[in-house]
């Protein structure tokens, strides 16, 4: 079975080209949320047609009291007529109460039309931003690294709500204009057909003018939609960085830069306004030329007999009453426009195709050993960035391996490899004999550790923040392994313990301490193999030397791959490999490379040199 078949949505190949309607590029996304809920759709729109039509029989009371009750006409049989009551009197308190019911039963169908039309916009909602969520997490770093965060999380937020109103509330709303504007003409040319034709002069009238108007509204909204994305990501950007910011002393640049951003999406915004108001006027005023028309042909009929009096009443309220539902048809063709657009950002994320996933045949890894292979590994991040070149090693389970190189040499990129940031585009990556690639994605990084340069913290308590690093961890294994990890040698001074909360990305601990968190983290997942990206540069010597003590524990029994400059970390290492301009240029024990006096004894030679003059 296929990843399509077992998902239940179409393979690239059967998808919708990009250069396909946008509705038919959202179908496969959208039918799988809305076909459960049909039946919501059917009450909604049967509750539409139910208040419609009620309102289209407003009219017709009033029309039996112009033309019966005033002229005293005398209609009614003997067995209808209240006793005791003027006739006339009696057909008021009848025709009051036909108002007031069909109130009643119009009210109560829009009311429950709009209920259901927010549930199930609520549900829409809901449902494209798990989607969209999971999906951008699934994406490679190639996708996250070329994207702007603000956008992304713009499309997630406010692109998927102008969808819900554009394919719930708009809907249906157009759906009962629609029902009201028609019905209101077809009972116009029932009743007259020669005034009917003036109400129908709405219709190449009103569309033309909806043509006009909506083509500048979507186009207005779509630069709008932009402006937005990159006003977020400014912030966001500005906030993340916060401490850089304060350092250089650059707030004023920020500010200026976000101002600019601001008024750029605010002109837009102004410019949607503009439109839109423009758009109801403009159907005000047709609805005024209409309503005179009729006035100005219908008065010499009524009072030459052709209508009654009744009957140019109830033409004047249906050219009045079509004031509403064109506006309301103005005021949802335009949400439609933007939901549109929002419709056509939020596919373009679906749309995207990770460029590492799990293939047909991956199956979950079995508990692993450990052991790890490079074959001619090749990568690069584009055509003309190739990183690694003709990469090959092996690892024996529990070995310590050292990556060491110049800056961009590729070390952090077979890190990348191991953990399946990226595919290789040349050679394999084997772990315990077997390709990598054969392995479900989550069932391989279940059984890595990384412990990074920077670690990432969360905005939660510090022990929910040891806890990370397994499902299902109990107390008593969080505990231990921070204590393992050194944390308890600061724990006192925070004034919750292990239920403080540290603030984003651990901005209440220190460098060191923020490491031995993410040690600790590392050791409750008890993962067989262990990934360390430079894990203590930047820190001062006592707070590196508590680091190393709780990486060199971290580090018993497992197969490891550091990347670190620092010598009491290389020193613990059982291999060495040199990287340099992709390639592995020398490899072998510290004892064998410093015999082979060649580019690792240089460097070292350096280091050493460096750290004499105390530079």
């Amino acid at each position: 079975m296929t990843t399509a078949e077992s998902t239940g949505e179409l393979s690239p190949a059967e998808s919708p080209k990009p250069g396909a309607s946008i509705y038919r590029r959202a179908f496969p996304y959208l039918a799988p949320i809305l076909a459960p809920r049909w039946w919501m759709l059917g009450v909604a729109a049967l509750a539409a047609c139910t208040a419609a039509g009620f309102e289209l029989l407003k009219p017709w009371p009033l029309k039996f009291l112009v033309d019966n009750v005033v002229p005293g006409k005398t209609f009614l049989p003997a067995w209808a007529r209240a006793p005791g009551l003027d006739e006339r009197l009696w057909m008021v308190i009848v025709v009051c109460a036909v108002i007031v019911g069909a109130a009643g039963i119009s009210a109560f169908a829009a009311y429950l039309k709009q209920f259901i039309v927010h549930r199930l916009g609520e549900e829409l909602v809901l449902e494209l931003r798990r989607k969209m969520f999971g999906h951008v997490q699934q994406l490679g770093l190639g996708f996250h690294d070329s994207s702007r965060m603000g956008d992304t999380i713009t499309r997630i937020t406010e692109d998927t709500r102008s969808v819900r109103e554009a394919f719930t509330t708009s809907a249906v709303q157009l759906t009962k204009a629609t029902l009201e504007i028609t019905g209101a003409l077809a009972f116009m040319a029932w009743m007259d057909w020669r005034l009917a034709l003036i109400g129908f002069v709405t219709v190449p009238l009103l569309g033309s003018a909806m043509w006009y108007f909506r083509r500048r509204i979507e186009k207005a909204t779509k630069k709008r939609r932009k402006r937005e994305g990159e006003l977020t990501s400014v912030a966001l950007e500005t906030m993340s960085s916060i401490r850089l910011v304060k350092t250089l002393g650059r707030e004023e640049k920020q500010g200026k830069q976000f101002s600019k951003q601001s008024s750029k999406s605010a002109e837009m915004g102004l410019e949607v306004a503009r439109l839109e108001s423009a758009y109801v006027r403009t159907v005000d005023v047709i609805v005024a030329l209409v309503q005179c028309g009729v006035i100005w042909f219908g008065v010499p009929l009524a009072t030459a007999g052709s209508l009654t009096a009744g009957d140019l009443f109830v033409f004047v309220i249906y050219v009045k009453g079509l004031q509403g539902p064109l506006r309301d048809l103005a005021k949802q063709s335009s949400k439609i426009a933007k939901g549109k657009i929002g419709l056509e950002r939020v596919v373009e994320i679906l749309e995207e195709e990770p460029s590492v996933k799990d293939s047909p045949s991956a199956r979950p890894a079995p508990p692993l050993e450990g052991r790890i292979e490079f074959q001619g590994v090749g990568f690069g991040y584009g055509p003309d960035r190739h990183v690694l070149q003709n990469v090959g090693f092996r690892v024996e389970p529990g070995q310590v391996v050292a990556l060491v190189g110049h800056s961009g040499a590729g070390k952090t990129t077979i890190l990348s490899l191991l953990l399946r940031l990226y595919d290789p585009t040349h050679g394999r990556v084997l772990v315990d004999g077997i390709d990598i690639r054969e392995y479900t994605l989550e069932s391989l990084r279940d059984q890595i550790s990384v412990v990074l340069q920077e670690s990432v913290l969360l905005q939660a308590s510090l022990y929910e923040n040891i806890a990370y690093g397994r499902a299902g961890a109990t107390r008593e294994q969080v505990l231990a392994a921070a204590e393992a990890a050194g944390v308890g040698q600061f724990i006192q001074r925070l004034p919750e313990g292990y239920d403080t909360e540290i603030g984003a990305r651990g901005a209440t601990l220190s460098g060191g301490e923020r490491q031995r968190v993410a040690i600790a983290r590392s050791l409750v997942r008890g993962a067989p193999i262990l990934l360390l990206d430079e894990p203590t540069t930047g820190l001062d010597a006592r707070s590196e030397q508590l680091v190393i003590d709780g990486l060199n524990r971290l580090m018993e029994g497992r197969t490891t791959l550091m990347v670190s400059h620092k010598l009491d970390l290389i020193d613990r290492a059982d291999l060495i490999l040199v990287l340099d301009g992709g390639r592995i240029v020398e490899s072998g024990s510290k004892a064998e490379l410093l015999r082979k006096d060649g580019f690792y004894a240089a460097q070292l030679r350096a280091a050493q040199g460096r750290l004499l003059s105390g530079s």
